[in-house]
């Protein structure tokens, strides 16, 4: 038998066995196990195998071709058309990259949360509440700019942590900037997040004048240096269309309400809406640090999920931008709550991706 420690640690109720033929029905109400999520309150190293088998199955509906892959985006950058334009051609390499991706971002994303100790303990929650939101709609599955451009919105949220009372930060600032240049390479709309991250800077520290030229040139250095390799190629009018011309598109309200648009648009806005009815709950009962590394997640989000929306048509890979933050608050939720609750919201949630998988609207 497990110690007492194990149960307490868990929400179990721990009762003393009667000695009679009826054991498991006598032990069947006091007993509540964890499942799933049991696996991943701890930061054992061998769980980024759990983590990695967890990843693929979440994935499965794509890889054996359950799911169409959607055509390709018409404002993906020129960069990710040049290095994943094969992509399009093979649903199931394109699926199967989109899986090797979303692991590896979710290793990320649980090295950023335990860094900054944005849980309340070292666990690996953030890393499969990734795998979950990178997984939850069928668009997700396969390779698509905004995909790419999340592993780079990650590596931003971690350097405009490490800028608080940072000696370094100017430094630390034309990385942030650089980092999202690059993936707006990928994705030319990630760019759009630039004031956000202005705003997330002054969050964490005070501004000063040397930051603010870091900031503005870390925009424009990858552009520039791209900018240059596309003019020697004689398509630099080409670039410059691409990467600023669709920028500001206005969204045309011209979508058909189906079931399948229903319940994915549902699923979104229920977890937008939840995440902010949770805003005090996420910053309760912790440092001064924690709150504004939380209100960082909160800006990141909401301009994430802005930018899905300033675009003529409706592409549901565009939210892939937002998934980050999404998946650290999702992780807070499965922690605040009970044990059987957690495990419950996580079974929903996980049957809610599976049918939408599956089930041919």
């Amino acid at each position: 038998m497990a110690p007492r420690s194990f149960y307490n640690t868990h929400n179990i109720q721990v009762t003393q066995l009667p000695e009679n033929p009826h054991l498991f029905t006598t032990l069947a109400p006091a007993f509540n196990p964890t499942t799933v999520l049991l696996f991943f309150r701890n930061i054992q190293f061998t769980n980024a195998i759990t983590l990695a088998i967890y990843v693929g199955l979440l994935h499965l509906a794509a890889l054996l071709g359950h799911i169409q892959q959607p055509p390709p985006m018409a404002d993906a950058g020129l960069v990710y058309q040049g290095l994943f334009a094969w992509a399009q051609e093979s649903s199931f390499w394109s699926a199967v990259a989109a899986t090797v991706l979303v692991f590896i971002q979710a290793l990320i994303v649980n090295g950023l949360a335990d860094k900054f100790r944005l849980m309340e303990g070292r666990n690996w929650l953030p890393g499969m509440a990734y795998a979950l939101t990178a997984s939850a709609l069928p668009d997700f599955q396969f390779l698509s700019p905004p995909l790419v451009a999340a592993t780079l919105v990650a590596f931003c949220i971690r350097k405009i942590y490490e800028t608080y009372k940072s000696p370094k930060s100017a430094v630390l600032v034309f990385d942030i900037t650089f980092w999202i240049s690059v993936g707006s390479l990928f994705y030319p709309k990630a760019i759009l997040l630039v004031p956000a991250l202005f705003i997330c800077i002054g969050v964490m520290r005070s501004w000063n004048f040397r930051d603010q030229i870091a900031f503005i040139s870390g925009v424009f250095v990858p552009l520039f240096l791209a900018w240059i390799w596309y003019f020697w190629h004689d398509l630099g009018s080409e670039f410059r269309e691409q990467q600023l011309g669709k920028l500001f598109e206005l969204f045309r309200f011209d979508i058909a309400f189906g079931a399948e648009m229903i319940l994915k648009g549902s699923f979104l806005v229920f977890l937008l809406l939840f995440f902010v009815v949770n805003f005090s709950a996420f910053s309760r009962s912790k440092s001064m640090h924690a709150q504004k590394c939380t209100e960082v997640l909160y800006w990141i989000l909401f301009t994430g999920a802005a930018i899905a929306l300033m675009r003529p048509e409706w592409r549901w890979e565009a939210f892939a931008l937002m998934t980050p933050p999404a998946a650290i608050f999702l992780a807070m939720t499965y922690q605040n709550m009970r044990s059987r609750f957690a495990e419950m919201l996580h079974l929903i949630l996980v049957g809610f991706v599976v049918m939408l998988q599956f089930y041919h609207f």
